[in-house]
């Protein structure tokens, strides 16, 4: 295993770990009573068929019956443990996968994202329920079955072994390109899905733009890339099942010719028959097994770079909660509210911040991306600056997520909402809080129109923040961020999302805010006209600091 492949898989969550070591050790089971089963049938086929009376028949059939069924319900049973072995291992990826789409700025685009929860989380399952799982039972029952046939005649087991063995071998033949193949699937597949999202999404400027033709000339080529990539993948698929299903007859040709050129007895052969047919469903899945491996294969490429991207943020998150448990207790920066110190965005240093309850601060540069950097570091949306930042005396990077949302208050534009109602919208900072949400829904002028939907403030929003307007949706942001007062109310550009009413709402609500706001804006002389700037731009000398919100001292 390469250095690569090693960690690949180190990134993939263990299979044997908590209720899914007791799945597998059940499949296991289930492949030692079949293997049992054929036992018996075996010992009870030739009784029946020499049976010299039809008491002795009725009690062979009343014993093979019994096994026949019972190898049904144990089929049964190995299917239903394959599934919630499955499902188990991919609600714990989907999982990860999720945590790594949330965890930075600048994650996987849209359509990307649900082409790994959907067809990479589908290869993955199907290798864990269709490939492990069947290998978990088929193969003591292949084992016994051979076992028994040595026991019946060793020639028939030897026989039947051979075509086992060719087809390991065109198995292991085909191995290297099945994974290819199935490379170049999920390649295409990963580029159609992001294609068809972005595409999607920019409906309105294509229609406005005459370009719905040409969108659609270009997916349909993605498309037959995609169809392409996928038969040739299938002619892999096809040599894989139909080598399984050719073993399965010919292990029985085999008997069959091995009986009558050894003389074996009829009533050997017939049992022998019967209980090659009990391996040929375990032989038609080693047929998929090495299909869904490849696949699998495939897709813990993509796949195990993004659970460790996850995995690093959520260890991140525990280093502080930790951090906040062991040091929760901090002295006040000097009495101030915010303090942001040690500024670097990029590789370029920046002058830091001393603000006061009820100080108005103005970002300002000539470089648009520092203002988004310094504006993602107090939000906690992106890693580009790095500072030290005290909210009311607390280092906002010791705060577990759960703290920190309840300092900061953050409102963006073009910013898109999650699904669920208006309230959780609303209280989605702070989610266990019993505050009521018609104050600040009053105070952001949406309360009437809350009142004249539906379902209220238990509207569900949709696609972004359907059915609410843009306007509104600034609006619904903006009582987010000032539900419960954070002592830290971050707006970047909001204002562009709000008509004329807004913005005079949005100068009110400044005026009178407890907290400090840092906001980023095209209109100061609208929005916040009395304020003072944070020059971006003043380098990192000490005397620069920006400080504001100490008129009256």
């Amino acid at each position: 295993m390469s250095r690569t492949d090693r960690t690949t898989s180190e990134s993939m969550p263990r299979l044997l770990s908590g209720n899914r070591r007791a799945l597998l050790a059940v499949l296991v089971s289930t492949g030692v009573a079949q293997a049992a089963l054929a036992g018996v049938t075996a010992v009870t086929m030739p009784h029946l068929m020499q049976a010299g009376s039809s008491h002795h028949r009725w009690t062979a059939l009343g014993i093979l019956l019994p096994a026949a069924l019972g190898m049904g319900l144990v089929r049964i049973l190995e299917r239903v443990l394959a599934e919630k072995l499955g499902q188990d291992y991919v609600h714990e990826m989907r999982a990860g996968l999720i945590a790594s789409s949330l965890a930075g700025a600048r994650g996987p685009s849209l359509g990307t994202t649900i082409a790994r929860t959907t067809n990479d989380l589908s290869a993955i399952r199907n290798w864990i329920a269709w490939g492990i799982a069947p290998m978990a039972g088929g193969v003591p029952l292949l084992v016994g079955v051979l076992v028994v046939l040595a026991v019946l005649h060793r020639t028939l087991a030897l026989v039947v072994l051979c075509p086992i063995l060719v087809l390991c071998a065109v198995l292991a033949l085909l191995a290297r390109p099945a994974l290819t193949r199935a490379r170049r699937v999920r390649k295409q597949r990963g580029r159609l899905a992001s294609h068809v999202s972005d595409t999607v999404a920019a409906g309105s400027s294509i229609r406005a733009g005459g370009g719905v033709h040409r969108e659609l000339k270009k997916i349909d080529q993605l498309s037959m890339r995609v169809c392409s990539a996928a038969v040739h993948h299938a002619r892999i698929a096809g040599y894989l099942r139909g080598t399984a299903a050719a073993t399965a007859a010919v292990s029985t040709l085999c008997v069959v010719t091995a009986g009558s050129w050894f003389a074996v007895d009829p009533a050997t052969i017939a049992t022998a028959i019967t209980i090659v047919g009990m391996m040929s469903t375990p032989i038609h899945d080693l047929g998929r097994v090495m299909e869904y491996r490849q696949s699998y294969l495939a897709a813990r490429r993509i796949l195990a770079p993004a659970l460790t991207q996850g995995a690093e943020a959520a260890q991140h998150r525990r280093q502080r909660t930790k951090s906040a448990r062991t040091d929760h207790v901090k002295s006040r920066a000097s009495g101030t509210e915010v303090h942001v110190s040690d500024l670097h965005i990029g590789h370029v240093d920046a002058p830091g911040l001393v603000a006061a309850p009820g100080a108005r601060v103005l970002l300002h540069s000539r470089h648009p991306e520092r203002i988004d950097a310094v504006v993602g570091l107090l939000a906690g949306v992106d890693a580009q600056a790095k500072a030290w930042v005290r909210v009311t005396g607390r280092e906002l990077a010791d705060q577990p997520p759960a703290k920190r949302r309840r300092q900061v208050g953050y409102a963006a534009r073009g910013l898109a909402l999650e699904r669920g109602t208006i309230a959780r919208a609303v209280r989605y900072r702070n989610p266990n809080s019993k505050r009521p949400i018609e104050p600040v829904l009053r105070a952001v002028g949406l309360d009437q129109r809350v009142a004249t939907l539906p379902d209220s403030e238990r509207t569900k929003l949709r696609r972004g923040g359907e059915p609410l307007s843009l306007p509104d949706i600034a609006r619904l942001q903006l009582a987010r961020a000032l539900y419960e007062e954070p002592p830290l109310l971050v707006l970047d550009h909001i204002d562009d999302q709000l008509d004329t009413d807004g913005r005079a709402m949005l100068l009110q609500l400044l005026a009178n805010y407890p907290g400090v706001a840092i906001l980023a804006t095209e209109t100061p002389e609208t929005t916040v006209p009395d304020h003072q700037v944070w020059d971006l731009d003043a380098g990192s000398d000490p005397s620069r600091i920006a400080m504001a919100g100490f008129r009256s001292l």
